[in-house]
């Protein structure tokens, strides 16, 4: 059985920079202040995709029965290859199937968010990634302590994420959520967060991995501070 929006205004064409069939996407739906008004963020995956929008599977959440109905705003965000992508849709059919499902029709464009909302500088040094437990872009056959550890070789450091150059091949994959552990002016800093872009090196063997920083980033003051102390020595030097 199956539910249609009657929206007229959902006519907006398919988008090359969608995420491709079984791409792993999040879920962001804010709900009604009667069930609680919480801000729900589930991953899910999709399952079609045409000129008229997405299909996803349907994603399970507390509250789910009260508030999942044809005209329910729906953003979906993923890893693109340009960056952290995200656009506003409007739940147009649910279908009652083996497997439920969402018609999304999109009502915005897709948006992009390459910038870093902070200043980086270069920054050297060792650094580990470490998968996260509960990752849900984790391979369903992935025994638990079977991903291990990649290290790599800071590139830069902002307030908000990192780059690091690991070698080809590894799980750090666009979507991963991954742990960051290095030293920072001698102090060790532990910080989760997820991989938003990854980037060619001069080096075949190796990648460049940019890993945004979850909220909240504990050691945000000692970040800041390293990054405000390497632009005044760079532009001691002339640098920039």
């Amino acid at each position: 059985m199956a539910r249609r929006a009657s929206a007229a205004a959902l006519t907006r064409a398919a988008s090359a920079a969608w995420p491709g069939i079984n791409d792993r996407v999040w879920v962001e739906i804010q709900l009604p202040e009667s069930v609680g008004g919480d801000e729900v963020r589930v991953p899910t995956r999709i399952e079609d995709a045409g000129e008229g929008g997405l299909v996803v599977a349907a994603p399970s959440f507390r509250g789910d029965l009260h508030v999942v109905a044809p005209g329910l705003p729906v953003r979906l965000t993923w890893a693109g290859p340009r960056g952290q992508a995200r656009q506003d849709f409007l739940l147009a059919e649910v279908v009652r199937r083996r497997v439920p499902a969402w018609e999304l029709a999109p009502c915005s464009e897709v948006v992009v968010e390459q910038r870093r909302r902070y200043a980086r500088v270069p920054a050297r040094g060792a650094a580990h990634l470490h998968p996260v437990p509960g990752d849900p872009l984790q391979h369903e056959d992935a025994a638990e302590g079977a991903e291990p550890s990649v290290g790599g070789l800071l590139v830069d450091l902002s307030e908000g994420g990192m780059a690091v150059s690991v070698p080809v091949g590894t799980w750090l994959q666009l979507g991963r959520l991954a742990r960051a552990s290095f030293e920072l002016d001698g102090a060790p800093v532990d910080q989760a967060g997820q991989v938003v872009r990854s980037l060619p090196s001069l080096d075949p063997e190796r990648v460049e991995v940019v890993v945004a920083f979850g909220e909240p980033v504990v050691a945000a003051d000692r970040l800041r501070r390293y990054v405000m102390q390497t632009q005044i020595k760079q532009r001691a030097r002339g640098d920039r």
